[in-house]
């Protein structure tokens, strides 16, 4: 693979696909969101869209022509641009992952999409070709990721990622045995039906049924509208069920499509996932580039005990996962330290938590308290039956309390566990030698009770990313900075 070469062809069709994509979007939201009235008549339209998509397909060819790729021995080389010409080169050893997606076009054509991250690649794939022979692609994988063991101790030494000898031989006889872990349909459904991207689809829908008044007659809207503000409140929640529903349902068959047919394969210090339906996506993580481990258990799940475990990596992940890369959809939290003992045997620990300072507990009451009475006396003030809002600070009370319940610290020789909760229950594990920054911070009015905040940084993508847990002792404060410093760091091992 040393002469330059050019994309399949294909993949001027599929941009002129996505193109169009984005172009039936954008008529739906001028249709749907614009004025009703149409300044510039159909004609006007009809042509100016019908130009956008000439223009779109004139673009595709020009990039299919322009953009060519080679992969040398220690780099991958892109040449790109035809009136201003771009030159990029990615270094081998500093890929942190390959996505090879198969989205439904690709499929049709027997074609695959590459994406490859790097350290500090940011939100957006570093590299990424859209349409190749899935051999072809394959064979760029295994150049790229497989690295010998002299570029590997390179690469180590140059991070700081270089482990103690216990660890070593625990990694050696733990994570070289091939391990394998699939979804089943039982915990794929319990995955869509639990997931709480509820929210985001009702709002959708939502946002769509307002808009439903431009298409109805003025006067039948004005007395709907009337009838509807003179209804019971029951009416009224009906309707709230039933976009909820419709969102549910949404986000119900979007997680299926999703996450149907994941699987996990841990070989060596390679970690290859693999889910979808529609969407085919192979992603393959370097084990020693993660940086942290989430465990995320939403309200839903709690109950059942089942949680979604997420990783972070230098390379950054995808958006609609908070640049992470979710590593298991479902399972029980009492089978997560015995997968990640298969899979990333550094952070397969039991960890044990020392609960917050019980000065703390109103701290986490009032900040929720606060605005709820508000909410409630404006609701008061507009709506006839808005008193009942006065249930919210006392819900509020109670949610603060159990923020402050589940919030906790701990750590160990090598690793630093945090658990918090905003929405959902997070736990956090992070490596000693991955932390970038720790620092602690007082405001004015946790001076009156000596409380802190912990804030812990990592590499993720190109703005990294930062667990806080609020309101611990000075006593905790005191043992982060101990457990971090590498002065202490120093008198240990001297000892």
């Amino acid at each position: 693979m040393n002469n330059w070469k050019r994309q399949h062809p294909t993949a001027i069709f599929i941009g002129f696909i996505s193109n169009l994509k984005e172009l039936i979007f954008t008529v739906i939201a001028v249709l749907i969101f614009g004025q009703s009235s149409q300044a510039g008549g159909t004609m006007f339209y009809t042509i100016f869209f019908s130009l956008i998509l000439v223009v779109s397909l004139g673009n595709g060819i020009i990039k299919w022509v322009t953009f060519r790729y080679q992969l040398a021995e220690d780099e991958l080389k892109i040449k790109q641009g035809l009136i201003f010409r771009k030159r990029r080169y990615i270094r081998k050893e500093r890929i942190q992952s390959i996505d090879l997606n198969e989205k439904l076009l690709q499929r049709l054509f027997r074609l695959v999409e590459v994406r490859i991250e790097t350290a500090g690649g940011g939100s957006e794939p570093e590299f990424r070709i859209v349409a190749l022979k899935k051999q072809e692609a394959l064979e760029i994988k295994n150049e790229l990721l497989h690295k010998n063991p002299a570029e590997k101790t390179s690469e180590m030494e140059e991070t700081g990622e270089s482990l103690p000898m216990e660890e070593k031989s625990v990694s050696k006889t733990t994570s070289d045995q091939p391990y394998q872990w699939k979804l089943t349909g039982f915990r794929l459904f319990i995955t869509a039906i639990t997931s709480s991207g509820i929210g985001i689809a009702a709002t959708f829908v939502a946002a769509i049924t307002s808009q439903v008044q431009q298409f109805i007659p003025d006067a039948f809207y004005e007395q709907f509208i009337g009838w509807l503000l003179h209804s019971s409140i029951l009416f009224i929640g009906f309707w709230v069920v039933v976009i909820l529903f419709i969102g549910w349902f949404i986000t119900l068959i979007s997680t299926l499509l999703k996450y149907g047919m994941f699987q996990i394969e841990k070989q060596l210090d390679e970690i290859h996932i693999t889910r979808g339906v529609l969407e085919r996506r192979n992603l393959t993580l370097s084990a020693t580039r993660i940086t942290s481990v989430r465990i995320v258990q939403n309200i839903l799940r709690q109950p059942f005990g089942f949680v979604s475990v997420y990783v972070e990596s230098a390379g950054g992940g995808r958006k609609e996962e908070d640049l992470s890369t979710i590593l298991i959809p479902l399972c029980k939290r009492k089978e997560v330290t015995q997968i990640l003992e298969n899979v990333l045997p550094e952070y397969a620990v039991d960890m044990v938590y020392t609960p917050l300072p019980k000065e703390s507990v109103r701290r986490y009451i009032v900040r929720l308290i606060f605005p709820s009475v508000i909410i409630a006396g404006l609701l008061t003030y507009f709506l006839s039956y808005g008193w009942i809002s006065f249930l919210l600070p006392i819900m509020a009370a109670g949610y603060g309390f159990w923020q402050y319940v589940d919030a906790g610290i701990g750590k160990n020789e090598s690793l630093l566990w945090i658990r918090s909760r905003a929405i959902a229950r997070t736990e956090v594990l992070i490596p000693r030698k991955r932390i970038q920054a720790m620092t602690t911070t007082q405001t004015f009015l946790q001076k009156f009770d000596l409380l802190f905040s912990v804030h812990v940084s990592i590499i993720t993508s190109i703005i990294g990313k930062t667990f806080t847990l609020r309101h611990i002792s000075k006593e905790q404060s005191e043992e982060c900075y101990l457990w971090y410093s590498y002065e202490e760091t120093e008198n240990n091992r001297e000892d």
